[in-house]
């Protein structure tokens, strides 16, 4: 049995549907979010089972992994500004990830994956790819970025003082079905090609560029990591590899409906309302989950707003 952390977000819904495909029994932590998605009501208690978990209560999270059987776990819920205070954001993801990271040592847990984010690169200015070793600055700007080098640091504790198999995956910005967004425009992009109307986005910089993967290809990425027996490293980037701009991205959507009317800005100047000043300015790096793992992206960017069209306008998974 694989446990999912914030299993019923939008990620962990992905990964579960692949686990599921692979014949795989995975439990889903429900909290906030209790709707499961409709992809997956197919696998329910056959494969797919859910379980509710405040993962800020270290005995209710020991108990579950125990009632279930747990054998492994993707650590994947955490909390950001739309969803309450700082103090709450630490509880979820800190003092959340310290209590899945202490009962897995409890219970003799197999591996612990925990989902990290490119933005703890935050604050290197470099335009190359990010690579892994990169040394990380301590400044953030967000309560993700601070809260996820934490969570990094613990795990890092937990493999080197008590022996837990831990993997870190440091994902680029995701989106794809059930994605809404906060500072991403893509889901306001992709909406405009269901509805027919017009999206001005004057605050967006067209020429702006980020490392946007879709949800099935960073699933992918996510369980390649998760299962493989044994791992040579520690830390992998996943995404692209490379930067998109909103340009493409509203490009490649006018695409799949040529009547849609997408009007973004330009030349906003380096600090945007979906950059600041301390986000990177340079894809991820990912030579060492290709070369180790084989990973390879599926979905470009035309292939995954298309795919994501599809799902908003007909909740068609692709």
């Amino acid at each position: 049995m694989i446990m999912i952390t914030g299993g019923m977000g939008f990620l962990g819904g992905s990964m579960a549907k692949l686990l599921c495909e692979q014949g795989q029994k995975v439990l889903l932590t429900v909290h906030r979010q209790k709707e499961l998605a409709p992809f997956l009501e197919q696998y329910r208690d056959k494969v797919l089972f859910m379980s509710p978990l405040d993962i800020t209560n270290l005995e209710e999270v020991e108990k579950t992994i125990r009632n279930h059987g747990v054998e492994s776990i993707i650590h994947a819920a955490s909390s950001y500004e739309a969803k309450g205070n700082l103090y709450d954001a630490m509880r979820v993801n800190v003092l959340g990830t310290i209590n899945i990271l202490e009962a897995s040592v409890r219970v003799g847990m197999g591996r612990v994956s925990a989902i990290s984010t490119e933005a703890v690169y935050q604050g290197i200015k470099q335009t190359e790819p990010l690579k892994e070793d990169h040394l990380l600055s301590v400044e953030s700007d967000r309560y993700v970025p601070g809260t996820k080098r934490a969570e990094e640091n613990l795990a890092m504790l937990y493999a080197a003082k008590a022996g837990l198999d831990v993997a870190l995956i440091r994902a680029s910005r995701i989106y794809g079905p059930l994605f809404t967004g906060v500072r991403s425009p893509l889901h306001r992009i992709a909406q405009s090609a269901v509805d027919g109307a017009p999206c001005d986005l004057p605050h967006i910089d067209e020429a702006e560029g980020h490392d946007n993967i879709y949800v099935k290809d960073c699933a992918r990425g996510v369980i390649m990591i998760h299962t493989r027996e044994k791992l040579k490293h520690r830390i992998y980037n996943l995404g692209m590899g490379k930067l998109t701009t909103f340009g493409e991205i509203r490009d490649a959507v006018q695409k799949v409906s040529p009547a849609s009317k997408i009007s973004l800005g330009r030349n906003l100047g380096e600090i945007t309302a979906t950059k600041s000043v301390l986000d990177i300015n340079a894809c991820l790096d990912i030579t060492r989950i290709r070369s180790e793992l084989g990973f390879e992206p599926e979905y470009d960017i035309e292939k995954g707003m298309s795919a994501y069209v599809a799902w908003l306008k007909d909740k068609v998974y692709l």
